[in-house]
């Protein structure tokens, strides 16, 4: 079993880009926006052929260079808002046509996790093989969200965006909407053959792992009986010829040239020597940290006698 940390999202609905202030808008942005509005007018099927063409109308004027950026921007987020609401009537309808049963999929947001797939689930990109994946806790609050997975490599292919449905291969998991506390996802049925084929691609290593007893003597019913430690970053840096020590050295010299020509100050180089060993030494991937409301310090109150 894996177990990956969500810690943020992409989606296509967020973020909306505002019109430009001065001059008339662009003729295919008031087209979007005409389609946008005219839901009485035309049927969902209509509004959906016609925010395609309108959409791929503009990145063609885009790329000859008669639409700008900003306004390629409106089109696009003016296209998935009217994807968005296309998606909302279709609860209100009886009738959906087959064309738009691919908006789930269009519409699925990218939840990112803290791993590698090629490392961890190297079938799943190597085969298409279909690992179950469901979420670890909140399991009493209802999903709100359809979601695809992706991973923290620089490699388009990380990401798991087919799961296992019952009767059928599924785009995209209902997962719960993120909020400020940590959000666990478990991929079960990995076994030992993920963990011995994964490789170093992009240079992430064995994920930290836990060695897990079941006992129905113990309190909990189980016991923890060895926690082994993921690679870290020196390591995987001695697999490829840059060694620890040289490093270390390499930086410290380039931190004293800079104190004397006083660009940096000693007590600065000292702090950041040891910010870059306690770096290397550390693992190789995210280490998330949440931003937490700190609670105003307590002062004890000192009586003179």
């Amino acid at each position: 079993m894996l177990v990956v940390e969500v810690f943020d999202r992409i989606s296509k609905t967020d973020g909306f880009i505002a019109p430009k202030p001065e001059g008339k808008p662009h003729p295919i942005i008031n087209e979007l926006e005409h389609i946008l509005k005219s839901k009485r007018r035309y049927s969902q099927l209509e509004r959906f052929h016609d925010a395609l063409q309108k959409k791929e109308e503009a990145y063609s004027l885009f790329n000859h260079g008669y639409l700008d950026l900003e306004d390629r921007a409106q089109a696009e987020n003016l296209f998935w808002s009217i994807c968005q609401a296309l998606e909302e009537e279709k609860k209100e309808s009886a009738y959906h046509p087959e064309e738009l049963f691919e908006l789930r999929k269009m519409l699925a947001e990218q939840y990112v996790c803290n791993f590698s797939v090629f490392q961890s689930l190297l079938d799943h990109w190597a085969f298409n093989q279909l690992f179950p994946v469901a979420p670890l806790h909140r399991l009493k609050e209802k999903p709100e969200v359809n979601a695809v997975l992706v991973d923290i490599t620089c490699d388009s292919d990380g990401k798991i965006s087919h799961f296992i449905d019952l009767e059928d291969v599924k785009d995209y998991l209902p997962l719960h909407t993120l909020n400020d506390k940590p959000y666990y996802l478990g991929v079960f049925l990995t076994g030992a053959y993920q963990d011995i084929m994964g490789d170093l691609h992009n240079l992430f290593g064995r994920v930290n792992e836990v060695h897990v007893f079941l006992e129905d003597n113990e309190e909990d019913g189980y016991y923890i009986e060895q926690t082994i430690r993921g690679n870290p970053i020196s390591e995987i840096l001695e697999l490829i010829q840059y060694k620890e020590n040289d490093l270390l050295r390499s930086m410290k010299r380039q931190i004293d040239r800079a104190t004397k020509k006083n660009l940096v100050k000693p007590r600065q180089g000292t702090r950041l020597l040891d910010f870059y060993e306690d770096l290397i030494g550390g693992k190789t991937y995210l280490n998330i940290v949440r931003e937490t409301k700190k609670k105003p310090a307590r002062r004890a109150a000192r009586k003179k006698t």
